[in-house]
């Protein structure tokens, strides 16, 4: 399998047709149909449907054009990467935040550590709960920042801040559950969907929500924006960082509520997390001392 090869397939895909995929890559027409016909021949497999008028991805050729997308910008970065060090141009460094852990403790961190080393770039991506963890075990980060779940002895983790929990819900939902006491009973939400931040991690076993009711409607969001608009507007309960909804808590749409038999407020610690045996980049290791150095003037 050569990367020539795979780029006249995908061309063939994206284009609809062997001919229009020779002139999008400018190649000649049985140059592009030779090396279909070799990947098909390489792996016993058809790639395309040819019986219709137009070339028609197999179930086959669907799954092997989906990871072929993927190489051929792998080796795109890779092709960028070799010419931005070849330049002297130092690759980023790669962070996996946990969507709890952005506050403006982290972000001001952030600011001291682009003020100190303002010619490392920094590719940040966003995870939840133990895709957190994920992202440093399949290599996408060097350095994840997020709370304790799935960590273990391959993990090396210090704890750079701590955000209060609570249980919200609006007012308008307040009024519904009109609660006598000052704990709000588990059955009287039963009925009420708790929201949920999807688990990110692909591979996890359990959805790692730690913090639900055993009887009750869920829904579950990709992000805790979402995941407030649904709030304030009246379609659920929730846990939510403190410093996501501190201005809506002082604006009256929403109100913490305190559940009977359930943890309706808590602290959560984030932690700064890479792997003990993975090589780390110069940029790396100077993230990761400033950080535990302004961790340990944050938290003593």
């Amino acid at each position: 399998m050569k990367l020539d090869q795979l780029r006249a397939f995908i061309a063939v895909v994206e284009t609809g047709s062997f001919r229009s995929a020779a002139e999008a890559i400018h190649k000649t027409q049985p140059g592009i149909s030779a090396a279909v016909k070799t990947l098909e021949s390489q792996y016993g497999i058809l790639l395309f449907d040819r019986d219709s008028y137009r070339p028609t991805l197999t179930a086959e050729g669907h799954a092997f054009f989906q990871q072929s997308k993927k190489l051929i910008s792998q080796a795109q970065q890779l092709e960028n990467l070799g010419h931005d060090l070849a330049k002297g141009i130092e690759a980023p460094l790669h962070l996996c935040f946990s969507q709890m852990g952005l506050d403006d403790n982290c972000m001001e961190r952030i600011k001291a550590f682009q003020k100190q080393y303002p010619d490392i770039s920094l590719d940040i991506s966003t995870d939840h709960l133990y895709g957190v963890q994920e992202a440093l075990a399949k290599n996408k980060c060097e350095i994840a920042i997020g709370p304790r779940y799935g960590l273990d002895d391959r993990h090396a983790f210090i704890e750079l801040n701590r955000i209060n929990m609570i249980t919200v819900v609006s007012p308008e939902v307040l009024a519904e559950l009109n609660t006598s006491g000052a704990k709000v009973k588990q059955p009287q939400l039963y009925a009420l969907p708790q929201i949920l931040v999807t688990n990110t991690a692909a591979n996890s076993a359990e959805n790692g929500h730690r913090y639900i009711l055993p009887t009750g409607k869920r829904w579950y969001v990709n992000d805790f924006q979402t995941k407030k608009t649904m709030l304030i507007h009246g379609l659920g309960w929730a846990r939510m960082p403190q410093y996501i909804i501190q201005s809506e808590l002082e604006k009256g749409q929403l109100v913490p509520i305190d559940i009977e038999n359930f943890t309706s407020q808590s602290q959560l610690s984030i932690f700064m997390i890479r792997l003990r045996h993975q090589t780390q980049s110069s940029q790396s290791n100077l993230f990761w001392e400033m950080m535990k150095t302004l961790s340990n003037k944050t938290l003593t």
